[in-house]
């Protein structure tokens, strides 16, 4: 198995298998019950590998890891599970990490689809009117022993160019597509778009705040499974893209592997200043830092999404702004014509 499960896959699994265990079923007994009931030949092969290595190894953690379809902070926190015998509370805690996970992206995704979708919509309808509008209103012009001049014959050529080089300009639309969904779905070009966007001013802060959602409810899932500061911190940082962050990631890991304070490594490294630093440092010292990072977590969701939307309420109507205007401009360079036709036939 070559392919990692993807974040949907990873929250049901997670959900069903916290179900199962909190009902009192043992791992191997849950995991022949995931296998009867999965429907897809994909899922069947997988939960059947993972039923012979529990059977054999008779660890969970080990199982996931050995399938190379799970995440390595995963199995990480399922072998504390495992360990501390609270393995359905962090199944349900991985749950919820997923479901934010699948929150941020399901967001994101709704923001780019409609202006791309709109976008295309637009530019098909301002080339259907350059190819096919214009030529038959220069045909009419020129029965009636007229042509058209000005911004009328600019866009007639334009249509006419695109017509003669139609191979060309749908390839380059091709092309276009598929480097939008490489930045789009893979991993390099979700990277590359996220260091093009730290130059914009608006959206600059989209992925820094993502990344500390991510970050935060990660350390909070680390520290609740009875994991140490630096493990939680360390497993964390797989998650984070942005360099900034990742920067601030490495100089609270290597604080804390100098031997300074979860607290004081979160504060003096960057990564959390302001009324953050302080609400973790009270929650550290009452023994609830775990508690503090998952409600932060949530505000840094919450932000996160709430930067996308005022992005998207931006970004929309300035497309539809400029389109419209193009689609304007266009029927404009037919219209002039007509009415002037119109004006010299009262006179």
């Amino acid at each position: 198995m070559k392919n990692k499960l993807n974040k949907q896959e990873l929250f049901y699994f997670c959900e069903q298998l916290s179900i199962i265990l909190r009902s009192g079923i043992g791992s191997t007994e849950a995991l022949r019950l995931l296998c009867e009931d999965s429907t897809s030949p994909k899922s069947k092969e997988l939960f059947t590998a993972l039923l012979s290595d529990l059977e054999v190894s008779g660890s969970l953690s080990h199982a996931l890891e050995s399938s190379g379809e799970f995440p390595r902070s995963m199995t990480a926190y399922i072998k504390v599970g495992e360990e501390t015998g609270c393995l359905d509370e962090i199944l349900a805690s991985l749950t919820e990490h997923y479901e934010q996970e699948i929150s941020i992206s399901e967001q994101i995704k709704s923001a780019v689809t409609y202006p791309l979708l709109m976008l295309g919509m637009m530019a098909a309808v301002i080339v259907i009117l350059l190819v096919k509008v214009l030529p038959v209103f220069r045909q009419v012009f020129r029965q009636m022993g007229l042509e058209m001049n000005g911004i009328s014959r600019s866009m007639l050529d334009a249509g006419a160019s695109i017509s003669r080089y139609s191979t060309v300009f749908l390839a380059a639309a091709a092309l276009i597509a598929v480097c939008i969904l490489f930045l789009c779905l893979h991993p390099k070009g979700r990277e590359m778009l996220i260091k093009a966007s730290s130059h914009m001013p608006r959206l600059k802060e989209i992925p820094v705040a993502m990344d500390y959602a991510r970050l935060t409810q990660a350390i909070a899932l680390g520290l609740h499974s009875g994991l140490g500061p630096e493990t939680s911190v360390s497993l964390a940082k797989e998650l984070v893209s942005h360099p900034l962050v990742e920067k601030r990631v490495e100089n609270a890991a290597q604080l804390l592997n100098d031997g300074a304070l979860f607290s004081q490594a979160m504060s003096e490294s960057g990564l959390y200043s302001g009324m953050d630093a302080r609400l973790i440092s009270i929650g550290y010292q009452a023994g609830a830092a775990d508690e503090v990072m998952r409600k932060l977590s949530l505000r840094y969701r919450d932000n996160s999404l709430s930067l996308v939307a005022r992005s998207a309420s931006v970004v929309e109507p300035t497309i539809v702004i400029i389109l419209s205007l193009l689609v304007g401009l266009v029927l404009l360079s037919v219209m002039m014509p007509l009415l002037g036709i119109l004006s010299e036939m009262m006179i």
